[in-house]
């Protein structure tokens, strides 16, 4: 019961700031932002966790927080739409930059708490 609480608090909060971002609805060069913004976040502070929590902490940060902030769904329906409109350059890039850049973000941020950590 303890895992399913902290579940909902984490994904209550990874989806209220990812909701804030939706509404803020940021864009450059009619590229879709919000969404890299997010998934750029969400995989610093994974990076940057990872390995470092255990049963409901960890249900909590990766599966509630982090899965709740990032989003698959949002990052699908924006690189849809991007298709849809035959905008496939945007659409490359769109989807290169939450792919490659939330990856890297990811390591970078693990590196970092690997080193704060000795």
């Amino acid at each position: 019961m303890q895992s399913y609480l902290a579940l909902i608090l984490g994904a209550i909060i990874g989806s209220s700031i990812r909701y804030l971002f939706y509404l803020i609805n940021l864009s450059a060069f009619g590229i879709p932002l919000s969404t890299i913004i997010v998934n750029v976040i969400g995989s610093s502070l994974a990076g940057f966790f990872y390995g470092k929590f255990q049963n409901s902490a960890y249900v909590f940060m990766y599966v509630g927080l982090f899965g709740s902030l990032t989003t698959l769904s949002a990052f699908n329906l924006e690189l849809f739409q991007l298709l849809g409109n035959k905008d496939f350059l945007r659409a490359i890039i769109y989807f290169l930059f939450n792919i490659i850049i939330t990856l890297a973000f990811f390591y970078i941020f693990h590196v970092i708490s690997l080193k704060i950590a000795s």
